[in-house]
């Protein structure tokens, strides 16, 4: 394999792991709702520019309407905002390595909705990574027990959005569903925000500024085309098993910029979590093999 197949997965995964901190530097100024809906109207534009570059711009067939709106309202709005709530209780590096559970949940819900196959691996896999889970935590509430919540049902209703984005997957570029599913969640993100203004004050210092940007152009227009740029190169399950670098990352620049501490239970729970995710992922690259 091509070593340089690695530099845009890697890219990838640096910038969502740098999203985590980036987003606690902004939400020291801009509530998390509201920083949602100013980073959806940068990201927006920016993906709506690349995939004009790329001659990549379907129409949206009205049959898909509903789909698209789904995958907007649970992914990139519902899903989105309990995120940023969550990131907004925790530190960088545990929200970060919550949000990595994808490939645990993913499965599940494929096996309730689509009818997939849930074998006693993919039962184990989940099992184990919620023990990372409860090790991060703590049982005496060492993080934040609703923070750790948001993050879950934040990481539940992504995956739920990816089962759904399975149904459009072939009919547009990825990144065109992205852009699309934000512009349906944009309203309803818009309207949670002018009623959190309503008891939070917003301030637009520059540091919050730059923040905004990075998320809206590296975090999300950059990030999601290194992203599909991987998966053209590389197979999903093998690109998937890098998953645990986003933690990774978040880590390390939580340590360096935001000056947060590594605890021991930390480090246990993350390689538990770690172990659990690409268990799942090799067991699915298994069954496809």
């Amino acid at each position: 394999m091509n070593k340089r197949n690695f530099i845009p997965l890697f890219g990838a995964f640096l910038l969502w792991g740098s999203l985590y901190i980036v987003s606690k530097i902004a939400l020291h100024t801009i509530p998390p709702v509201t920083l949602l809906a100013l980073r959806y109207l940068v990201s927006i534009p920016a993906l709506f520019l690349i995939l004009k570059l790329r001659r990549a711009l379907r129409p949206l067939a009205g049959e898909d309407a509903k789909t698209i709106f789904a995958i907007g309202f649970i992914g990139y709005f519902a899903s989105f905002c309990f995120q940023m709530l969550g990131i907004n209780r925790l530190t960088g590096s545990v929200s970060s390595l919550l949000g990595a559970m994808n490939p645990i949940f993913i499965p599940i819900l494929a096996a309730i909705f689509l009818k997939e196959r849930l074998t006693a691996a993919k039962v184990v896999c989940v099992a184990v990574s919620m023990v990372g889970v409860v090790t991060i935590v703590g049982v005496n509430g060492t993080v934040d027990p609703l923070g750790a919540a948001m993050m879950l049902l934040s990481v539940f209703l992504w995956s739920s959005a990816s089962i759904i984005i399975r149904r459009v997957s072939g009919k547009y570029d990825p990144m065109q569903i992205a852009m699309m599913a934000m512009l349906f969640a944009l309203p309803f993100t818009g309207v949670w925000s002018l009623m959190e203004l309503q008891t939070s004050a917003i301030t637009f210092t520059r540091e919050g500024v730059l923040a905004v940007i990075y998320m809206g152009l590296m975090g999300t227009a950059a990030a999601h085309t290194l992203w599909n740029t991987s998966l053209s190169l590389m197979d999903a399950s093998f690109c998937s098993m890098f998953y645990p670098m986003q933690p990774l990352v978040s880590s390390i620049l939580g340590v360096l910029i935001l000056g947060e501490q590594i605890t021991s239970s930390f480090v246990v729970g993350a390689l538990i979590i770690c172990c659990g995710i690409v268990a799942a992922v090799l067991s699915g690259r298994k069954k496809a093999d």
